[in-house]
């Protein structure tokens, strides 16, 4: 009589089979291939470190110009910056030989599976590093810019924030690892449906539950906002829905699939919306009519009316020769001369980018503050004219005082005086000076 299937198997496992000390020596042998790949890779992350701390700041730089701040990160400390380009190789290395190491262990495990389970982790292992890599991406692209952006927006205008650069590394690759990881979760489900660990029905079971432990695990991982939570259970939500209709494909799993995404998109739609559209417009009262707008993301120049909405990154400038005057619910009245060009990051930072201006602060919640090309004028209450010129510009506190700063430097000025702001020195008749000086040398 032949063998029978579970003969066949034993056979060949026994035919593999190693020693304790031949398998503890195969896995000594795993174990340093991959040290050596992570110090190899390290050693090459740290030759171009300043080149991937500008990748990893990419997301940062993005929040921070739609909120019209600094994109630079801060050092509180002379080693605080070591660590982080330390943090920032290792976990970028791991993250580039994650197949190499991936490889290592298949070999290690692949001795004692069966042909059937050597099939099934040979699609897994690919799929999973693509999934991994999908993940960290999404949180690169889409969870952590909206997030800072969030995280930095609720401070509101009278806070500066103070970002650290080992505090933003440790949060990029907590969320990016993080995401990979999740990303996993439908070919986990996957597997263990088909080797009839966990069935389907029971994924379905435990759907509740499973939704509680995801916010949980979102609210670890995540700095305390429910947006940026929100943000990372949602996919993990849907990551589960995914894994329990790839276990078992049915017409109510792709319409509950459907539903899912929608809501979900809705409701993503909505919060960005809000928290980088309306949380910060800016309304207009009895604008006369010699003002146009426009916005970054077009050219198109446009006549604003009596009473207008507008969000952060609107342009407003005087037409046709024309001086304007404009108020707003935040207490600011602007008076705007002839050729003068206006940027509102939002309603209390504002980019004089030509002309003249006269600001009159009336108890705003927040100080107001103006940059220009030679500095920048911070305003609380009173009015103040600002006069930007070819080389310098011109602050007037007619009533009140403001605060300057410049290359640097923060200074007072007080009511009834003026102050010239000028970056890179007064200028000068170059020709002046160089005639003087050719005179001496003769």
């Amino acid at each position: 009589m032949g063998k029978t299937e579970t003969e066949d198997r034993d056979d060949e496992i026994e035919s593999i089979r190693m020693s304790l000390g031949s398998h503890l020596e195969e896995l000594r042998r795993r174990v340093f291939y991959s040290i050596i790949g992570i110090i190899a890779c390290f050693i090459f992350c740290w030759i171009v470190k300043l080149q991937l701390l500008e990748i990893v700041k990419r997301p940062h730089g993005i929040a921070m110009d739609k909120l019209g701040l600094s994109t630079e990160l801060q050092v509180l400390s002379y080693q605080e910056g070591f660590y982080s380009y330390m943090k920032l190789c290792f976990v970028t290395s791991v993250f580039l030989t994650y197949p190499f190491i991936i490889y290592q262990i298949w070999r290690f495990v692949s001795v004692g599976l069966y042909q059937k389970e050597k099939k099934y982790l040979l699609s897994f292992f690919p799929v999973s590093y693509v999934a991994f890599v999908i993940g960290g991406l999404f949180g690169y692209f889409l969870l952590i810019p909206y997030g800072l952006q969030f995280l930095i927006s609720i401070l509101g205008p009278e806070i500066q924030p103070i970002i650290t650069m080992q505090q933003y590394v440790s949060f990029v690759f907590l969320l990016t690892v993080a995401l990979g990881l999740v990303f996993q979760l439908p070919l986990i489900m996957l597997l263990l449906s088909k080797i009839g660990f966990i069935t389907p029905e029971k994924f379905k079971a435990w759907r509740k539950y499973s939704i509680l432990i995801m916010f949980i695990i979102s609210a670890i991982i995540t700095p305390p906002d429910p947006f940026t939570q929100t943000m990372t259970a949602a996919p993990m939500i849907l990551l589960y829905e995914i894994g329990i209709l790839v276990a078992r494909p049915t017409r109510k799993g792709f319409l509950t699939m459907g539903t899912i995404v929608g809501g979900g998109l809705i409701a993503f739609a909505s919060a960005y919306f809000y928290f980088t559209h309306k949380r910060w417009e800016m309304n207009l009262l009895n604008t006369n009519s010699g003002i146009q707008f426009t916005y970054p993301e077009n050219n198109e120049w446009k006549k604003v009316s009596k009473n207008a909405n507008f969000r952060n990154g609107v342009t407003l400038k005087t037409v046709e020769e024309k001086k304007a005057a404009l108020h707003t619910e935040t207490g600011l009245s602007i008076g705007m001369d002839t050729d003068t060009e206006l940027y509102f990051i939002d309603p209390w930072n504002i980019e004089l980018k030509t002309g003249q201006v006269f600001f009159s602060v009336n108890e705003s919640k927040a100080p107001v503050e103006v940059s220009t090309p030679n500095g920048k004028i911070r305003m609380k209450e009173g009015a103040f004219n600002i006069q930007k010129r070819a080389y310098d510009t011109v602050v007037t506190a007619v009533k009140g005082e403001a605060t300057l700063f410049v290359e640097g430097e923060e200074k007072r000025l007080l009511e009834g005086r003026q102050q010239k702001l000028s970056v890179g020195g007064e200028p000068v008749d170059v020709d002046e000076i160089i005639l003087w000086s050719e005179g001496i040398q003769d």
